[in-house]
């Protein structure tokens, strides 16, 4: 009888000992977010609780999102550096644990990072109180934990393009509108549809300057060179979609650039908002609206886009 509760007794702790050592390895497994090498990085997966999916995959030097879109540099450098350097600020109180858990269940963003054959997921929750730490919990692990990055102040939500607990693919998105080396411009047209006697055409090998009836113009050489360095990093603002009501607007400008053996052109409208005072719409000085070959409309900047939207006396002076 002695004999066998010595057995039990030792079956149970060589038991214990197991679940202890693998609660443990659990453990350390479920803090484990960062991946030291983000060179290995191939794909990352985004999906909030309101169904929108973002695919974030690497091509060479650069990323696409959703088989479609060019991504930000800034928006994916700042990914990747989190991924690498957040680390667990501590536990979730007990207290806070049921509240923390059901709310990464309801408003979590789910996050899949694949990297060297291996896949870490993870849900990416709200903040604390004091906004300088992150909820998250790995997939498959029972305890949440506050996650940060040392030395940032704030959350991290945002750094994964969350805002609101919402996904929004246009917050990924490349903003170049034109990044076109001057050497392969091949001819420049600007359209003034309010005052058209300011339009120009350029062409260029060899370098010729007509006004809007086609008649060549005397010009000043490094005015036009200038004019030309522009067009290598021009951005919007934001992308608007394609259901966007211009019809109060005014067509302002038509922007072609040949380029690389093909055409791209800019219609650029003014950007009218409400005034509540006066309750009528009236020009914001700030902005105008713009589409891509005919695609959807985007915000534009004034004082990006007014360099690039002048007259042909600009050529001119000086002469």
């Amino acid at each position: 009888m002695i004999k066998k509760i010595s057995i039990i007794c030792i079956a149970l702790l060589i038991c214990y000992f197991f679940y202890d050592n693998y609660s443990e390895n659990k453990k350390e497994l479920e803090k484990r977010f960062a991946i030291e090498n983000t060179d290995e990085i191939e794909k990352i997966f985004l999906s909030d609780r309101k169904g929108t999916n973002l695919i974030l995959i690497k091509t060479n030097d650069s990323w696409i999102i959703n088989d479609t879109f060019l991504v930000r540099n800034d928006a994916i450098t700042t990914l990747l550096t989190t991924i690498k350097e957040i680390e667990v600020q501590r536990p979730v109180s007990n207290s806070s644990f049921n509240n923390v858990i059901k709310q990464l269940a309801t408003t979590g963003v789910k996050v899949e990072i694949y990297y060297n054959d291996n896949v870490k997921t993870y849900t990416v929750g709200g903040s604390t109180s004091d906004h300088l730490g992150t909820y998250m919990l790995m997939d498959n692990s029972d305890n949440p934990y506050i996650m940060h990055i040392p030395g940032f102040n704030g959350f991290l939500s945002p750094r994964y393009g969350i805002q609101g607990y919402e996904l929004d693919i246009t917050k990924w998105r490349d903003n170049s509108i034109f990044n076109i080396q001057s050497e392969n411009i091949e001819e420049v047209t600007l359209i003034n549809i309010q005052d058209s006697y300011k339009s120009f055409k350029i062409k260029n090998k060899p370098l010729i300057l007509e006004n809007y009836e086609g008649n060549k113009i005397k010009y000043n050489l490094n005015f036009i060179v200038e004019y030309f360095n522009l067009f290598s990093d021009l951005e919007c603002e934001k992308y608007k979609g394609f259901n966007i009501d211009i019809s109060n607007e005014k067509y302002l400008y038509k922007l072609s650039i040949k380029h690389n053996g093909k055409t791209d052109t800019l219609d650029v409208y003014s950007f009218s908002k409400r005034n509540n005072n006066k309750n009528q719409s009236e020009p914001n000085v700030e902005r105008f609206y713009a589409r891509l070959n005919g695609g959807e409309y985007m915000l534009i900047q004034k004082y990006v886009f007014n360099k690039v939207f002048i007259s042909i006396d600009d050529f001119t002076e000086k002469l």
